[in-house]
């Protein structure tokens, strides 16, 4: 499942305060992609703008990989800020969607929970 916000502010305001949400929220940005601009410099521009943050609590990814190791397959989490049919929109997959594709234990689904609803709240107060 895809969890989606669309927004009316402006492509760059939500980036500001994307960033401003994810620490509010104990989450880190490892690092962040203006993947329009990437596929741009290689002869390959798109329509809108789009940009992707890899974001992560290293608290509870050191908890889910000292559980399974495999887990490090799905991180770290990643957010999506698009321009579609001009609308501002952010987005990620569910972290329980992508365990669906583990054999994970109790402890990781429940940690995923956890993980998916701070994601809704950084994405609704950043939108």
């Amino acid at each position: 499942m895809n969890i989606v916000f669309d927004s009316a502010k402006p492509f760059d305001r939500i980036l500001v305060d994307l960033e401003q949400s994810v620490a509010r929220h104990s989450f880190s940005v490892l690092h962040r992609f203006p993947l329009d601009e990437t596929l741009a410099s290689k002869g390959h521009a798109i329509a809108g703008r789009c940009a992707v943050f890899e974001i992560c609590n290293a608290s509870l990814a050191a908890q889910m990989l000292n559980r399974d190791p495999a887990i490090s397959l799905a991180l770290p989490c990643r957010i999506a800020v698009f321009e579609s049919a001009g609308q501002t929109r952010l987005g990620t997959i569910a972290p329980t969607t992508i365990l669906d594709g583990f054999e994970a234990t109790p402890e990781i689904k429940a940690t995923a929970v956890e993980v998916e609803r701070t994601l809704r709240q950084i994405l609704g107060d950043a939108a």
